[in-house]
Parts: structure tokens; C-alpha cells; sequence
């Protein structure tokens, strides 16, 4: 028997808060600015197809943005809380849009593959929108992608032709996949995204940090100790400090 709690349900969408957002998607499609009225215009229609392919349209349309997210590595945010106090926020990093994010190619050749990046940063947040308005469960313990969201990933990844990811947490069967984390991105196929996605772009950095850490830890063991102990300790400090690293990339998106 599972030990899991049952999730509270979450509190109802009036109609002023069902007015409200539709009304947003309504500005955006007719009045906004030419650039945000392309592209967030574009997202709105994704939106809604998703909505009803994915989550039996059980969604409502949220304040959808292009805005930076408030954890500096993330691709994307999804939000109980606007910052005016409206339900369910999507804020997607501009950056990836235009392209001067480090890890999208900003040529004009590659205006496709950032949008359809750019697509799969709003099917990930539209995961965590169902968690929060037709589940009422975030999954805080595992900052919102623990097994509710790799299941429902995982479904949806089986629709779109995609292999399976486990929860946030590296351990039992499933340790080996990849993390929901960076879902759908860490499964799409090589090409999908048509040459405009730096994969692994950021991984170098961290070796080379350990590196130069394990070298200056070395020398400083080397003349405390013998070498025996010195190499055990270092191969143990490396092997935690890579756990950390891997664990904090994967709250990305």
C-alpha cells in the first residue's frame, strides 16, 4: 500500500480568475506588441492544443510571458502566484527565443529549432500547471518533479514517441534515465531541434572545476600525509562534488 498522502484539491478558478486570464490571452492575440503578439501568440496556440491532447482540456489558459524565470539556470518557470496575485503564471526566458541564450544557436537558420525549443520549455511548464490546478500537489520535496511529474511525462512521452525518464532523484531501477528535470529536452532525438540546441554546452565548466580542485587539493594533502590517503581523499571529495554538481542541473527547467 502506498504511503502517499492524498493530495488536497486545489483551490477553485472563479469566474473573475477565469475572466481575468482569458481576457490576458485575448490582449495578447489582438493588441499586444508585433514581437510579443508572433511569438507569444504562437505559444497561446500551442497552448491549447496541448491542452487538449495531453491533458484532456482540463487547463485553463494562463498568464503566459516572456520574462526571466526566477532561478537564473531555468529555462522556464511556472508559477502558483503571478506577481500581481493572479493564479498560474508560464514565464519562458526571452533569451531562448531570440537566441542570445549560451545555449541556443541565435543565426537565423536556426529560427525553427529555437522554436521548437522553445515549445518544449511550455509542454514541460504545462506539467507543472496541471500539478497545480488539477492535482493540487507541486511535489515541494522534490522541487515539483518527483514521480507525479515523471509519470505524467512519461505518458506524454510515450504519445510523442519519446523514452522514459525517472523522478528528480538519482536511485533504485530507474537510475540510470535521464532526469524529468530537463524533460522533453534530455530525450528528444539529436536532431529535433535542427542544429539550434547546445547540448552540453555547459558541462565543461564544471569538469574543468574539478579538476583544478582536485589538483590543488592534492598538493595540499601531499605534504600532510602520505600519497595513498592523499589520492583516497581526493577521489572521494571529486566523486561528492560531482554528485552535487549533477544533482543541481538538474533543476533546470
Amino acid at each position: 500500500m502506498s504511503k502517499r498522502r492524498p493530495s488536497p484539491q486545489p483551490p477553485a478558478l472563479t469566474a473573475e480568475i477565469l475572466s481575468h486570464r482569458k481576457g490576458f490571452e485575448a490582449f495578447v492575440l489582438e493588441h499586444s506588441d508585433p514581437w510579443h503578439r508572433e511569438h507569444l501568440g504562437r505559444l497561446f496556440v500551442r497552448w491549447r492544443t496541448w491542452n487538449g491532447e495531453h491533458f484532456e482540456s482540463r487547463l485553463e489558459p494562463p498568464y503566459l510571458l516572456l520574462a526571466e524565470p526566477g532561478f537564473s539556470r531555468a529555462y522556464g518557470a511556472c508559477g502558483e502566484l503571478s506577481g500581481f496575485g493572479g493564479r498560474s503564471q508560464i514565464r519562458i526566458r526571452p533569451s531562448l527565443v531570440i537566441g542570445s541564450h549560451p545555449h541556443i544557436e541565435p543565426e537565423e537558420r536556426f529560427a525553427e529549432g529555437r522554436r521548437r525549443f522553445v515549445d518544449d520549455v511550455l509542454l514541460h511548464e504545462m506539467i507543472h500547471q496541471w500539478q497545480f490546478e488539477v492535482l493540487g500537489d507541486a511535489e515541494p520535496a522534490y522541487h515539483g518533479h518527483g514521480p507525479i511529474f515523471r509519470d505524467m511525462a512519461n505518458v506524454i512521452g510515450g504519445v510523442l514517441g519519446l523514452s522514459a525518464v525517472r523522478d528528480c532523484k538519482r536511485r533504485g531501477t530507474g537510475a540510470s534515465l535521464p532526469s524529468c528535470s530537463q524533460w522533453p529536452h534530455c530525450v528528444r532525438p539529436a536532431g529535433h531541434y535542427l542544429g539550434a540546441y547546445r547540448r552540453g554546452v555547459s558541462a565543461g565548466g564544471d569538469v574543468g572545476s574539478l579538476e583544478r580542485f582536485a589538483a590543488r587539493f592534492l598538493r595540499c594533502r601531499l605534504e600532510q600525509t602520505d600519497q595513498d590517503t592523499a589520492v583516497a581523499e581526493v577521489r572521494q571529495a571529486v566523486e561528492a562534488a560531482i554528485e552535487q554538481t549533477l544533482a543541481r542541473c538538474e533543476v533546470i527547467v
